[in-house]
């Protein structure tokens, strides 16, 4: 760990996380997921709940299972109820017949959106980070709750008192405007707009699939974690085995929000605020320079993207 991840650790109590992920189409989210876990048992984070916003069967058992290997089986998972993003998996499935968990159909689980409703009437004021390493499905639910058995607050009333601020995995800035390039916002972009615009808090934008998070390529040090570790495992799935020999790499978009959402931008990173995200009705987006917005997105720091990775490597592969 580098210094300044130490004193930053010393310093500071444990970061309140909500953790939102589709866990199916692509595996850096099985990574991420590790990097949190290795993070909370560093004491960094204290974990609130995982939360799944894809409608793949298979997502929440997999999430168990992960959370599980971890040593934290009791985690409440929530899951989108009706109609909802459902994308295939090439670990999933695989993963939740092999690994230990006790969910076996997420019908028996709680509709994300009260599950979120639950976790923040329970916390301190702007205690809370949100961050989302999938579809924006359930957050765009959450803030059109109204005032329950839970809490007085409507869900947009709950977040602008509850959460410290968002870190949202997607895009890639300062734009995307190529309609053939997917990513976690076009699945569902009536949800994207919708949170992107009526957020009641700060939003960190750290970018999908775009120059920053395949600046930063993990995974090359996992054949030399034991076999059955869980992320070796779905990472072995996802490429099929191909030119494992070698170590695979793969972009670290997900496990870069995690990271930004538990240490902060550190000086590890820059940020860019001025203006704000404008999210188009087909999923694509670009910057305006104008008006300024309390938004904000995540630049390199070129001279820190070697201790970066490094660092995510060493979280990613963390045996419980």
């Amino acid at each position: 760990m580098g210094l300044l991840f130490q004193v930053v650790t010393l310093l500071s109590q444990p970061v309140k996380i909500i953790y939102d992920t589709d866990m199916e189409s692509d595996v850096d989210d099985v990574g991420a997921t590790a990097m949190l876990h290795a993070l909370a048992d560093r004491g960094e984070a204290e974990i609130l709940a995982t939360i799944v916003s894809s409608a793949n069967p298979w997502s929440a058992p997999c999430l168990d299972a992960i959370n599980t290997f971890y040593g934290r089986p009791n985690l409440p998972i929530g899951v989108p109820k009706g109609e909802a993003v459902n994308r295939k998996s090439g670990y999933a499935q695989s993963l939740a017949e092999t690994y230990p968990h006790s969910i076996t159909s997420a019908d028996s689980l709680p509709e994300a959106a009260r599950l979120y409703r639950e976790i923040l009437a329970s916390q301190p004021d702007s205690s809370v980070v949100i961050v989302t390493v999938g579809y924006m499905t359930n957050l765009s639910r959450l803030l059109h709750t109204p005032s329950d058995d839970i809490s007085s607050l409507s869900g947009t009333e709950l977040v602008r008192q509850k959460v410290k601020h968002y870190v949202c995995m997607g895009g890639r800035f300062p734009k995307n405007t190529n309609t053939q390039v997917n990513g976690n916002w076009k699945p569902d972009p009536a949800a994207t707009i919708d949170v992107v615009e009526n957020w009641p808090t700060h939003i960190l934008f750290s970018g999908g699939g775009d120059q920053l998070a395949t600046l930063y390529q993990t995974g090359g040090t996992l054949p030399e974690v034991k076999e059955n570790h869980i992320v070796r495992q779905a990472y072995e799935w996802f490429f099929d085995r191909v030119g494992w020999a070698k170590g695979p790499t793969h972009h670290s978009a997900d496990l870069l929000a995690v990271l930004i959402a538990v240490r902060g931008l550190s000086d590890y990173f820059d940020q860019s605020c001025e203006g704000f995200n404008e999210v188009f009705e087909d999923g694509t987006h670009e910057w305006r320079s104008s008006p300024d917005k309390d938004q904000c997105y995540v630049l390199p720091k070129p001279e820190r993207i070697k201790a970066v990775t490094q660092e995510m490597n060493k979280l990613m592969t963390h045996q419980p």
